[in-house]
């Protein structure tokens, strides 16, 4: 009888047949990582609003006049005089959303601060106390970059620079710091100031004209959306002095500044503000123009005092007419 061969079955182990649904999948191959937990990562992509900063490096503190363009490492402190929110949105985890210019003064001059951001709110208003640490000052030859009334600039994004900081000094501001109108010198008259009544008949054509105006009214903020789909807001606020009234329109994040203004008490220095009449006086913010918050002038006191003693005379009750007529 013939030798029996194993068949080439015999030498493959039988699998038992499945159903690609039921056929049990293995785990898919780890991937190689950069080394970073998520965590991590997240804490650089969202690092937290109430984080801590220490300045990394030696930072000379100096008044705004005095800086001058080039990298080094300065401090300085001042008030915000005017600014405005450009949004930038971008898909990238790391790029800015936005950026904020901010004119910044002191009591010696003026400068643009560029304040890039990604997720914080600044939460800025008009004449708002701020300290600024950046490693370089840059000049704006064209006036792209900054205003011609303060064309030196600083261009910082804290959010991803460990070596620029913002600080708004909202619970230790005193209110007398950096309150003195630029080119004011005691005992004289401030350069370019005029009446509101003379800034309307033409005195909006003078260089570096200014109005000292009192707040008389503030109307509700009102959101809207502009023709091109984009949401925006402004708030009219009636101002006067003794010789006529205007209404000073905020748009935008400047808008909120009104919030923090008292009626009959707050006063406003408006440098080369923008203007338009037809039955009353429009003036609004351009991007030079300059807005201090109850400067440190006589002048100041003079005009809140007639705002309050009009505001007394306003309350007294009229005598009744005799006979009941």
């Amino acid at each position: 009888m013939a030798p029996q061969f194993p068949s080439i079955e015999q030498f493959f182990e039988k699998q038992s047949s499945q159903s690609p649904k039921k056929r049990v999948r293995s785990s898919p191959p780890s991937q190689a990582g950069d080394g970073f937990t998520e965590a991590e990562v997240d804490a650089v992509l969202h690092p937290p609003a109430n984080q801590t900063w220490s300045p990394p490096n030696e930072y000379e503190k100096v008044d705004i006049a005095a800086l001058i363009p080039g990298p080094k490492c300065v401090t300085f402190v001042g008030r915000v005089a005017n600014f405005y929110d450009q949004s930038t949105p971008s898909k990238k985890p790391r790029a800015a959303k936005g950026c904020v210019k901010i004119i910044v003064k002191d009591d010696t001059g003026a400068l643009t601060v560029r304040l890039w951001y990604a997720n914080k709110d600044y939460n800025l208003r008009l004449g708002h106390l701020v300290t600024v640490w950046t490693p370089h000052i840059s000049h704006s030859e064209t006036g792209q970059l900054a205003p011609s009334s303060a064309p030196l600039f600083a261009s910082i994004f804290p959010e991803r620079d460990r070596s620029c900081h913002f600080m708004v000094h909202e619970n230790s501001d005193e209110g007398v710091q950096c309150k003195t109108p630029l080119e004011y010198k005691e005992g004289q008259p401030l350069a370019g100031l005029m009446t509101l009544k003379n800034f309307i008949e033409g005195g909006y054509d003078i260089t570096d004209g200014k109005i000292l105006v009192c707040v008389k009214s503030i109307g509700p903020r009102k959101k809207f959306t502009t023709k091109k789909g984009v949401p925006a807001e402004n708030v009219n606020v009636g101002v006067f002095d003794d010789t006529a009234e205007a209404s000073l329109t905020l748009w935008g994040a400047s808008a909120a500044s009104a919030g923090s203004w008292k009626a009959s008490h707050t006063i406003l220095l408006l440098t080369e503000p923008e203007w338009r009449v037809d039955k009353r006086a429009w003036i609004s913010l351009t991007s030079s123009t300059q807005v201090d918050v109850d400067p440190a002038i006589p002048d100041t006191e003079w005009l809140r005092g007639l705002a309050q003693r009009l505001t007394r005379r306003e309350r007294v009750n009229p005598p009744f007419p005799d006979g009941g007529k």
